[in-house]
C-alpha cells in the first residue's frame, strides 16, 4: 500500500540536524523536567535520575521498530500508513487518528502552561490563575505557533532552531548551577533516599518517566521532506533520544544533589525551577526560567502541530479523511490541514479549560493512553508488515525487539488505563469518537459519489 506522490510538500527541505532538533523540541524538556522532577522524587527519592536513564530503553526500542518501517515505506503519515498494510486501513485509521488525538490533548497541556508562564514573565499573576485568561492567552499562542507551521517548513524548521537554543541554554544554566555550587543543609539530617521503594512507585514513576520522551517521533512525520526520507529520520530520532537520556538524568541529578530528596518530594508536582530560580540564578532567575518554560512550551506545541496534519494530510491523499486536508500550500505546506488541527485542539483546550479542575493531570493521562496504544499497536504492525520473507532476513529487529516493545507498552496502556480520572478517559473517547465518526462519514461520501458516477454513465 504505497502512498501515492504527492509533489506539494517540499523535498529535501529538512537536514538530519533540523530534525534532530524536532524531536528534542516535541519532548519539551524544560517544561517537562520543571513539573515532574519533584513527582519522581517523591516516588522513587534519589534514584530519579536512574530511573529516567532507564526509562529510555523501551523507547529506544520503538524508535528502531520505527525505523524499520520508515525505511520500507517514509510516509509522512507514518502509524497510519505502516499498520494499514498488515491489520488493514480499519485499523490503521485507528491508529492514525490516535496519534492525532494525542497531539490534540497534549496540545491543552501545552496551551495552559504557555498561558500561565507568559502572564508569570509579564509579572500578571492575578491572570495566571484565571480560567477565561487562560484560555485566551493559550488560543492566541496555539495560532501564533499554527501560523508560523502553516507557512511551510522551512520557516518552522528556522523557529524551532531558535527555540529549542534558548530553552537548552537555559536549563542546562541551571543545571550546571545547581551541580557546582554548596548544597542547601538537608532538611532532615542524615536523611538519604527519599522514600523506600514499593513496586507500585517503581511502576508509576517508570510511566512518568517514559512519557517525558514522547516526541521523538516528529523527526519521522517530516520523512517526506528530509534530506533522505528513508535513513534522517532514525537518525534524528535515536540522536535527540541520547540527548534527552544525558540531559534529563543529568537535571536530576544535579537538582536532587543541590536541593536534597526531601526538598524536591516538598515540591511535588510544582515547578522545581520557580522553586529554586532565586536561590540558583539570583533576583532574576524566577523571570529568566518561567520564559525558559514558556519558549519550551511554544517550541512543542509548534512541533506537535507539525506531525498532527501532516498525519492528516497522509490520510486525506489516502481517501480516509476529507480531500480537502490533502491540500499543500505554494511553500508545500499542508496548511488547511494544518488549520483544521489547530481548531480541534483549540475547541478541546477551551473545553478542558472550563470544565476540568485539573487540566494538566487530565490531559496527561488521556495523553498516556493513547500514546502507549499507537506505539504498541505499531510496534506489533512490524512482523506482519515484512512477512516471513522479511523477518527471516533482519529477525532480531523486526520480530524480537517489536514485540518487547508493543509488550511493553501493551502493559503501559493497561497501567494508564487503571490510573486515569473519568475526566482523562471521556477526554480520550470524545477524540476518538469524532474520528471514528469522520471516517464513517468520509466513507459513506466516497460511495455515494461513486454511485452517482455509475448512474450518470
Amino acid at each position: 500500500m504505497a502512498a501515492p506522490t504527492l509533489p506539494g510538500l517540499a523535498p529535501r527541505s529538512v537536514s538530519l540536524g533540523v530534525s534532530t532538533v524536532f524531536s528534542l523540541a516535541s519532548t519539551a524538556p524544560a517544561y517537562s523536567l520543571a513539573v515532574t522532577v519533584g513527582l519522581l522524587a517523591a516516588m522513587v527519592g534519589d534514584r530519579a535520575p536512574l530511573l529516567l536513564a532507564v526509562s529510555a530503553i523501551p523507547v529506544v526500542l520503538v524508535v528502531l521498530a520505527f525505523g524499520e518501517l520508515n525505511a520500507a515505506e517514509p510516509d509522512c503519515g507514518t502509524c497510519y500508513a505502516w499498520t494499514s498494510k498488515p491489520f488493514g486501513r480499519h485499523v490503521g485509521f485507528l491508529a492514525g487518528w490516535v496519534v492525532i488525538a494525542a497531539c490534540v490533548l497534549v496540545m491543552a497541556n501545552l496551551m495552559q502552561a504557555a498561558a500561565i508562564y507568559a502572564y508569570t514573565v509579564l509579572g500578571l499573576d492575578g491572570l495566571a490563575d484565571s480560567r477565561p485568561a487562560q484560555a485566551a492567552a493559550g488560543i492566541a499562542a496555539l495560532l501564533l505557533m499554527a501560523a508560523l507551521a502553516a507557512k511551510g517548513i522551512t520557516l518552522a524548521a528556522r523557529t524551532q532552531v531558535v527555540l529549542f537554543t534558548v530553552e537548552a541554554l537555559l536549563l542546562v544554566a541551571f543545571a550546571v548551577r545547581a551541580a557546582l555550587v554548596e548544597p542547601l543543609p538537608r532538611v532532615v539530617e542524615g536523611a538519604a533516599g527519599g522514600p523506600s521503594l514499593t513496586t507500585e512507585a517503581v511502576v508509576a514513576a517508570f510511566l512518568v518517566a517514559v512519557f517525558l520522551y514522547w516526541g521523538w517521533d516528529s523527526s519521522f512525520a517530516v520523512n517526506e521532506e528530509s534530506d533522505d526520507p528513508t535513513g534522517t529520520p532514525v537518525r534524528a530520532a535515536l540522536a535527540a533520544m541520547a540527548v534527552l537520556v544525558v540531559l534529563y538524568a543529568g537535571f536530576a541529578w544535579a537538582i536532587t544533589s543541590y536541593a536534597g530528596v526531601d526538598r524536591l518530594v516538598a515540591v511535588g508536582e510544582d515547578d522545581v525551577l520557580a522553586v529554586f530560580a532565586t536561590s540558583l540564578m539570583g533576583s532574576g532567575g524566577g523571570t529568566v526560567l518561567a520564559g525558559a518554560v514558556l519558549v519550551s512550551a511554544l517550541a512543542s506545541a509548534q512541533t506537535t502541530i507539525l506531525p498532527s496534519a501532516r498525519a492528516m494530510f497522509s490520510m486525506a491523499r489516502r481517501g480516509d479523511l476529507p480531500a480537502v486536508l490533502a491540500r499543500v500550500s505554494a511553500t508545500g505546506s499542508p496548511a488547511t490541514a494544518t488549520w483544521v488541527f489547530t481548531a480541534l485542539a483549540a475547541g478541546v483546550y477551551a473545553v478542558l479549560v472550563g470544565t476540568s479542575d485539573a487540566v494538566l493531570a487530565d490531559s496527561v493521562a488521556a495523553t498516556a493512553v493513547l500514546v502507549s496504544g499507537y506505539y504498541a499497536l505499531t510496534c506489533a504492525a512490524v512482523p506482519g508488515y515484512f512477512g516471513r520473507a522479511g523477518i527471516a532476513v533482519r529477525p532480531v529487529r523486526r520480530v524480537v525487539l517489536p514485540v518487547v516493545a508493543a509488550g511493553t507498552f501493551g502493559a503501559a496502556l493497561v497501567l494508564s488505563v487503571r490510573d486515569s480520572s473519568a475526566t482523562s478517559l471521556a477526554a480520550v473517547a470524545v477524540v476518538l469518537g469524532a474520528g471514528l465518526a469522520s471516517l464513517a462519514v468520509v466513507r459513506r461520501t466516497t460511495r455515494a459519489t461513486r454511485a452517482t458516477r455509475k448512474q450518470d454513465r
